[in-house]
C-alpha cells in the first residue's frame, strides 16, 4: 500500500506540472494581431552612379517604418546589380507581429522581391529583407573621353573613368588591311595610358583606340583618337634601332642601352643577345632548355627546325 501512495503521489505531481505548463502556453495574449503590412517602394538608384535612395511608405498594418538601409552598397552601382534594402518595423502600442514571411506583405510601387523577415523583442520589431530589380546596364556611361597622344614619346592618355575596373587599348594604323585598322595586341590595363613606344612597326599614320569594362565585364563602346604622323626618324626615336658592326647586329634602346646576355621582344619578334650585346643565331641555351634563332635572329616557333628539330609554341626544343 505505501508504494501503490507513493507512485500516485508522483503521478500527481507530474499532472500538475504538465497543467501549469499548458496553462503557461495557452495564456491569452492581451495584444492585438499586426493586419497585413502594405508596403510602397520607390527607388533612384542607377547603374553607373553611386549612393542612390530607396524610400518606402506604409500603406497598411498597425506599425510603423524605423529604418531603410541599402546593406550592398558599393562605391558604384553596375548594370546587373540587385539593391538589398533592410527594413525595421515597430508595432504599435498594444500590438504585435503574429507572424512573418511572404504573406505577411502586400508590395506597390517598384517592384521588389520578397527575401527575408523575422520578428524580434518580443514581436514588437520587425526586420524585413528585399531586392529590387536587376539595374539596367543600358543606364551605365561606360564611354571614355579625352583621347590624346604623346608625340614626344608615344604614349596614348585618356580620362579616367571611376566605372572601370580595366581597359582595353590597341593600336591602330590608318589604311591597314584589316576592317578595324587595329594592329598587333589588344591590351589590357588598369591605368589610363599605355606606352605604345617600340610597338610602331613601320612609318604611317596611327591612332589608338580604348573602351572601358566594368566590375561585372560589361565593355563600353571603342573610341579612337586624333592621328599621329610616324617618320623615319620617329621610328628610330621611339622604337629603337638595329646597329652593325664588323663583329656583328645589336639592338640600341630608345634610353641608349642595349640588352646584353637575355631575350628581346622586337617588333613581335623574340632576338637574343649575348654577353656583349650582339643578336645570336642557331641554338641557344636558356634555362635548361634548347632555343633556335633564324638567320636574321628571330626564334622559331611551333616549327621544325632547318636540322631537323621540333620546337613547340613557346620556341623550346621538343626532341
Amino acid at each position: 500500500m505505501r508504494r501503490r501512495w507513493e507512485g500516485a503521489a508522483v503521478a500527481g505531481l507530474a499532472l500538475v506540472a504538465a497543467m501549469s505548463m499548458s496553462l503557461v502556453s495557452f495564456a491569452k495574449e492581451e495584444r492585438t494581431k499586426v493586419g497585413t503590412i502594405g508596403l510602397t517602394f520607390a527607388s533612384d538608384i542607377q547603374a553607373g552612379e553611386s549612393g542612390g535612395t530607396v524610400d518606402v511608405t506604409l500603406d497598411s498594418g498597425e506599425c510603423s517604418i524605423d529604418s531603410v538601409d541599402i546593406v550592398n552598397e558599393g562605391d558604384y552601382w553596375i548594370g546587373g546589380d540587385k539593391p538589398k534594402v533592410e527594413i525595421w518595423l515597430s508595432a504599435d502600442s498594444d500590438y504585435y507581429f503574429s507572424k512573418s514571411g511572404k504573406n505577411a506583405f502586400k508590395f506597390d510601387g517598384d517592384k521588389v522581391k520578397y527575401v527575408s523577415s523575422s520578428v524580434k523583442s518580443d514581436k514588437s520589431e520587425m526586420v524585413l529583407t528585399v531586392t529590387l530589380e536587376k539595374l539596367d546596364e543600358d543606364d551605365e556611361d561606360l564611354d571614355v573621353d579625352g583621347l590624346i597622344w604623346d608625340e614626344d614619346n608615344g604614349i596614348a592618355h585618356w580620362d579616367h573613368l571611376d566605372l572601370a575596373k580595366t581597359y582595353k587599348v590597341r593600336l591602330c594604323r590608318r589604311g591597314n588591311s584589316s576592317s578595324d585598322d587595329g594592329i598587333g595586341t589588344v591590351y589590357t590595363v588598369k591605368e589610363n595610358s599605355f606606352d605604345f613606344s617600340g610597338k610602331f612597326p613601320r612609318t604611317g599614320t596611327y591612332y589608338f583606340k580604348v573602351r572601358a569594362i566594368d566590375a561585372r565585364n560589361h565593355a563600353g563602346d571603342w573610341e579612337e583618337s586624333s592621328y599621329i604622323e610616324i617618320t623615319d626618324q620617329d621610328l628610330v626615336r621611339l622604337n629603337g634601332q638595329w646597329m652593325r658592326d664588323d663583329r656583328g647586329w645589336w639592338y640600341v634602346n630608345t634610353d641608349g642601352s642595349y640588352t646584353k646576355n637575355n631575350w628581346q621582344y622586337i617588333h613581335s619578334k623574340w632576338y637574343f643577345f649575348d654577353e656583349e650585346g650582339y643578336m645570336r643565331t642557331g641554338w641557344i641555351s636558356w634555362g635548361d632548355k634548347q632555343y633556335y634563332c633564324d638567320e636574321n635572329g628571330a626564334m622559331l616557333s611551333s616549327t621544325v627546325t632547318p636540322d631537323g628539330f621540333t620546337v613547340g609554341a613557346d620556341g623550346a626544343r621538343a626532341n
